[in-house]
């Protein structure tokens, strides 16, 4: 069988960047026109790589604006070395089994290439490339002209001369790449586009790999991921969802971008071939429809109101994650905000008033520490343990914490069983003329309650940030009471917050299988792989499904490094590390198992 070999570009493909451009931003640091001659050496570049000048004579006036010295290079090399291409750096295995294959060739220069290469198993003699041509005092004054990379049509005139014998694939980024294929001295041409993407290079080019990870699942090759990210899809629905786009950009996913409003049929059009979805919390979820769907997980911004529909994803084995404590501290800011102004329309300060937390999590706890400093008496009372911060007081029970208190803030999470804890009963229990805030889930407060108590004159002012619709209920128009609509998620820190966390998330579950923060699965926090494969899988909580599981492993003798279990009342998650080495029929009969709901593989 003939051999296959794979012909990399040097700049923008092996490497995230034009290295005559790195070397211009370190010779030229200190001159005044760094800028101007930085952008001309970036269009000499461009003209050169979409065909537009010929190679030779922009590699000339590229040198010519340089001003660089031998010295520049070495600082070059280290650059380089910390800008290889995502995908080539973690599928350096690639590399390794295929040395003696893998050429460089480039317009580039061996000077920085030979170093930068060699870790990835590519010899000297496996790089063609320009080399400098430097003066006594060792500035570099041009290209060794006689080189065949220094010449028009260059990598066409070298390929001709190798003579390689086997199957021909070559990977680059520019017009002198796609050359090589035209002139018909390679069986395959990759417009490589990781990095950079050139208009006149796609239009000519029949494969495009956004990755090296696509490259080697198309040539059946192994890789370090399971599945190429640039096949997978994500959605981003509602336009605050927008912020992620940065992340999972990065992270190699296709991004499809949907508005708020949007029709049902149009919506399920795109979310059909979508693998991962964030979406708007006002989003109206009963227009998706995800049986059958490709989709993997999704993440809602902000919270999540229709958790029955989680549930029902939970059961085709979506998971939905959530960006808890995102904003820890804008509810924290809130509640004093609201405390201020509540109080402010009373003619009455907050220094020495008495304040009652109920809920001690991550914004009860902060926003105690900050009303502390402020000269206010805090007490707080939690379903768990939580031990005081600074001279806060811990109540043990409900009742006595909302006889004595003056100021009460509700911000009890969901450890809370999203029961409501203030309703008619315990507003007869609260001092008269106190102040009631809630920045909790909607379904901790009796709002209809709290505001007829204070039409009473029982309590003395009532504020709520309301994170649903509040359906049915009439806000007065009069009286000491303060309303606002996921006021906690409208701060810039907040919604950055939460593109992060939830980027962070859903990337974890593609990658790893961590469900870590999901609202509708088990929670597992997952180590990454070691040198195995990670089998997931997820089914109905039924008895004997993992022994199910474990008897087929058995059966086919694969050896497992590690096992993970969480259920809750719905599911069964597994997840077993296990040698490299097994049978498809193994997988197979996992998928078969009765309860299954989804199964998939990672490495």
């Amino acid at each position: 069988m003939k051999p296959t070999y794979y012909i990399f570009d040097f700049d923008s493909t092996f490497t995230q960047v034009e290295a005559m451009e790195e070397l211009a931003e370190i010779s030229l640091a200190n001159d005044p026109e760094k800028d101007l001659i930085l952008e001309k050496i970036r269009q000499l570049t461009d003209l050169a790589m979409d065909g537009s000048m010929p190679f030779n004579k922009s590699l000339r006036a590229r040198i010519a604006l340089l001003s660089a010295k031998k010295y520049h290079v070495n600082m070059l090399v280290n650059r380089l070395r910390k800008r290889v291409s995502a995908s080539f750096s973690r599928n350096k295995q690639f590399f390794k089994e295929s040395k003696g294959r893998v050429i460089i060739v480039s317009g580039g220069f061996k000077e920085f290439i030979v170093p930068v290469v060699k870790p990835y198993f590519i010899e000297p003699e496996q790089v063609y490339a320009n080399t400098f041509v430097f003066d006594k005092n060792n500035n570099i004054i041009g290209a060794d002209e006689k080189n065949l990379l220094a010449q028009e049509n260059g990598k066409v005139k070298l390929l001709k001369q190798l003579k390689l014998q086997g199957n021909i694939v070559i990977i680059g980024d520019g017009f002198t790449d796609y050359q090589v294929y035209e002139a018909g001295l390679a069986h395959k041409f990759f417009a490589y586009t990781e990095n950079v993407s050139r208009k006149k290079v796609l239009e000519r080019s029949e494969w495009i790999a956004p990755s090296l990870d696509e490259i080697l699942f198309t040539q059946k090759l192994p890789m370090s991921v399971s599945y190429p990210k640039t096949r997978l899809k994500a959605c981003l629905w509602g336009e605050e969802t927008f912020l992620a786009e940065k992340s999972l950009k990065e992270e190699g996913y296709r991004l499809e971008k949907l508005p708020l409003i949007i029709g049902k049929e149009e919506l399920n059009k795109h979310l059909s071939q979508s693998h991962l979805m964030l979406f708007s919390s006002d989003a109206n979820l009963k227009l998706v429809q995800t049986k059958n769907s490709k989709l993997l997980c999704a993440g809602v911004w902000g919270e999540m109101s229709e958790t029955s529909i989680a549930q029902k994803w939970a059961e085709q084995g979506i998971a939905v994650f959530g960006s808890n404590y995102a904003h820890t501290r804008s509810v924290s800011e809130l509640a004093l905000l609201m405390l201020l102004q509540l109080n402010r329309n009373l003619g009455e300060e907050l220094h020495g008033k008495r304040l009652g937390i109920i809920g001690y999590g991550h914004s009860g706890s902060m926003l105690s520490v900050m009303c502390e400093h402020m000269g206010i008496d805090v007490s707080y009372y939690d379903v768990d343990e939580k031990p005081p911060i600074g001279n806060a007081k811990k109540v043990k029970h409900l009742p006595d914490l909302l006889r004595k208190s003056e100021l009460l803030v509700l911000t009890a999470g969901k450890r809370f069983g999203g029961a409501c804890l203030i309703g008619a009963k315990e507003i007869k229990q609260v001092q008269t003329g106190a102040i009631l805030l809630s920045l909790s889930y909607d379904t901790s407060i009796d709002i209809p309650a709290c505001l007829a108590a204070v039409d009473s004159g029982k309590l003395a002012g009532f504020g709520i940030d309301v994170l649903g619709k509040a359906k049915g209920i009439i806000w007065p128009k009069q009286g000491n009471v303060l309303c606002t609509f996921q006021n906690r998620l409208a701060t810039r820190q907040t919604q950055t917050n939460i593109a992060q966390m939830l980027s962070e998330k859903v990337i974890d579950f593609v990658n790893t299988g961590s469900t870590r923060g999901s609202l509708n699965f088990p929670s597992l926090n997952l180590p990454e792989l070691q040198q195995s494969h990670r089998f997931i899988h997820i089914h109905k909580n039924k008895p004997g499904v993992l022994a199910q599981i474990n008897g087929i492993l058995a059966a086919h003798k694969i050896n497992i490094s590690g096992q993970y279990l969480k259920t809750n009342e719905q599911l069964g998650y597994v997840i077993t590390d296990v040698g490299k080495e097994y049978s498809p029929k193994a997988l197979e009969d996992l998928k078969a198992v009765a309860e299954t709901i989804k199964f998939r593989v990672l490495y």
